[in-house]
């Protein structure tokens, strides 16, 4: 149950996200756009952060822990494989955490500030932004949650749509972070993007699963 409800937490992360950044889809490529929006609601943003932290990671790490004894079973790589997907939370979590405090705080300040701040706090607000965005997720999360996705697709999961759901899922992050590291901008937005969208779907299918002893 904790991980379907992981899923439908991930889904309103979404549907929060496009309505704080008033369904503007440039504003997730550039968050910098944010800042010059208005009439952008800070607490919108703010619970937009944390339905991430909870939807997208914290939620997943019993069915990690749950899926090592699964891995345990079939592969000698169990260990590795289920302390990235533990990274991936840890990782991911962070990030979220950070944005939830830190992008209301900036946002607020910088509708506030005169002109000459507001340059000061924009380079603030990008710094942070960049440093969780490409370095805590594009570059790190991603890579580890794509080989422990790959990983448990491969060896613990016997449902066929499911494995390929999940593999599927894992590659997605992998092109992401590969598409990141190599400054490959297509790729990298063809992953995230059907990393979000199985990172809603997955969780969901794969507690209904687990339900109905179907793993």
């Amino acid at each position: 149950m904790i991980t379907i409800i992981a899923g439908l937490l991930a889904l309103a992360c979404l549907l929060l996200g496009f309505v704080a950044t008033e369904f503007d889809d440039e504003a997730f490529a550039n968050p910098a756009k944010i800042l010059n929006m208005p009439s952008v609601n800070v607490n919108h943003l703010r619970w937009f952060m944390i339905l991430d932290m909870f939807g997208y990671y914290l939620l997943l790490l019993p069915v990690i822990f749950f899926l090592h004894r699964q891995l345990a079973q079939t592969t000698a790589w169990a260990s590795m494989l289920t302390s990235m997907g533990y990274g991936y939370v840890l990782v991911g979590a962070i990030g979220a955490s950070v944005l939830a405090v830190v992008w209301p705080d900036l946002i607020t300040q910088h509708r506030l500030a005169e002109p000459a701040v507001k340059e000061i706090l924009k380079a603030d607000f990008l710094l942070i932004t960049n440093v969780v965005v490409k370095g805590f997720w594009n570059y790190l999360e991603v890579l580890l949650g794509g080989v422990w996705w790959m990983g448990v697709g491969y060896f613990a999961i016997r449902n066929r749509p499911l494995k390929i759901a999940t593999l599927a899922l894992g590659m997605a992050c992998l092109m992401d972070g590969i598409g990141e590291l190599f400054q490959i901008s297509m790729l990298a937005e063809i992953g995230l993007n059907v990393y979000l969208l199985l990172g809603v779907v997955w969780p969901a299918w794969l507690g209904v699963n687990i339900l109905k002893n179907k793993l």
